[in-house]
């Protein structure tokens, strides 16, 4: 079979290729061994996030008539909540494979191996493709702990079907903290166990916030301990040991590089396949995008452009990838959004949740937005942590991306009442030009 561009991976980044390139007239094949959506769809953001905005709604609608005054009754059924999920996962996966084919695209299923620059073998049946795009992903990182074969990763713990009456999460970081408080809001007894500090990459204003979520939740964190073994159902750890009905390993990811990569020549890394800005490999005419490359941040946003980038380049553009400004979101109660630079910080400026009119009125009060500013007053880096700081994240990373100036923000308009007043108060109070913070 001969096409134009073969793609290697029909996630995130896999299929938006696929798409892309379809739609403007090339045979494309997409390989894929598992499911269409990749990570994401199936094992990542959609199942944690749908996770992690049930749990939210249900421990917010048990509290809700503490505050406005209503009174209501609820549980929790576990079939139906756990099914929704499944049926969400099944309909992108469907309007996955459905965009690839109506752009032209064919769907091989199957675990490729890279022959030659130009060759790929999937099925015991050669691939003839002018272009190839590795897009293969990664899985979870398994840790070096005796026994490990008696706990789930990351990617097994969003897609239980049940709510276990205990759970000891390894990883503190943003996989293991998002699962462990989802668990524990779904009425788990949760431990989470992380070798140093909890999210230790955020600022320590920022931790205190989302400890406080955690620890309201009932999440016992265990800082500063090292698991030595699991059996049992225990981890024993050389602090003590901790019981669990599923224990749960999340401890970063591995980039999943496809069979025959080194043995053709492609530079790697234990982190992934090398490329340049172009993302091409060392074999020009073989891109890759996505999580199996090697980069700092592995998110699915991060794989739409890259699938761009290379597929114009493919198209004869010569489009560079610009990684600057890349948000990243923590799902926590309550959320936290990240983008930028820290090192470029000279200067933070902040506003509380707790003075912001929209805030209060929906009654998360709960957390700030800190702009991080350069010597020329440059915006270079920020964190939000509290309600809908998914979203309120975006606006700091066009400021970012664009080097918008805090003079920028602060003289901009925003709608009032809005959450987004967080940002647009932060840059005033740089001036003296905000009046809602008491000081």
């Amino acid at each position: 079979m001969d096409f134009d561009v073969a793609i290697i991976g029909g996630g995130t980044a896999g299929y938006t290729a696929g798409v892309l390139l379809g739609r403007r007239g090339k045979r494309v094949v997409v390989i894929e061994k598992e499911n269409i959506g990749g990570t994401c769809v199936n094992y990542g953001c959609v199942p944690s996030i749908f996770l992690s905005e049930l749990s939210f709604l249900y421990s917010r609608l048990k509290e809700i008539g503490d505050y406005k005054g209503i009174i209501i009754s609820v549980s929790l059924d576990g079939s139906t909540f756990f099914r929704k999920r499944d049926e969400i996962i099944e309909y992108l996966r469907s309007a996955g494979e459905g965009l690839i084919k109506s752009s032209g695209g064919e769907i091989i299923r199957g675990e490729a191996e890279i022959l030659g620059k130009n060759e790929l073998s999937v099925n015991g049946e050669k691939i003839s493709a002018r272009n190839i795009i590795i897009a293969s992903g990664s899985k979870p990182n398994t840790p070096s702990i005796e026994g490990v074969e008696n706990a789930i990763s990351e990617d097994e713990a969003v897609r239980l079907d049940r709510v276990p009456s205990s759970m000891v999460v390894i990883g503190g970081g943003v996989a293991g903290t998002e699962i462990a408080q989802i668990f524990a809001k779904l009425g788990s007894s949760v431990t989470l166990l992380s070798r140093g500090k909890v999210l230790k990459e955020i600022e320590e204003e920022t931790r205190h916030v989302l400890m406080n979520g955690l620890d309201f939740d009932g999440v016992n964190v265990v800082e500063g301990v090292t698991p030595k073994k699991i059996k049992d159902g225990k981890v024993i750890t050389d602090k003590g040991e901790y019981e669990g009905e599923i224990i749960v390993y999340a401890t970063g990811r591995m980039p999943s590089i496809p069979k025959g990569t080194q043995k053709i020549g492609i530079e790697t890394t234990r982190n992934g396949i090398i490329v340049n800005r172009r993302l091409e490999t060392s074999i020009k005419g073989i891109y890759a995008i996505g999580d199996v490359i090697d980069k700092e941040n592995r998110v699915a946003h991060l794989a739409y452009m890259e699938a761009i980038v290379a597929s114009l380049n493919i198209l004869g553009s010569c489009e560079e990838m610009d990684y600057e400004g890349t948000p990243q979101v923590i799902y926590t109660d309550p959320q936290i959004g990240i983008v930028g630079d820290k090192r470029k910080v000279e200067k933070f400026v902040k506003f509380p949740y707790a003075a912001n009119t929209r805030a209060i009125i929906r009654g998360f009060r709960e957390g700030f937005s800190a702009i991080g500013i350069d010597k020329n007053g440059t915006v270079v880096y920020s964190e939000i942590v509290g309600d809908s700081a998914e979203e309120l994240v975006n606006l700091l990373a066009l400021a970012v991306r664009k080097r918008l100036t805090i003079r920028d923000l602060a003289f901009s308009i925003f709608a009032h009442p809005s959450l987004s007043e967080v940002v647009l108060n932060a840059a005033r109070d740089e001036f003296d030009l905000d009046v809602d913070n008491y000081k």
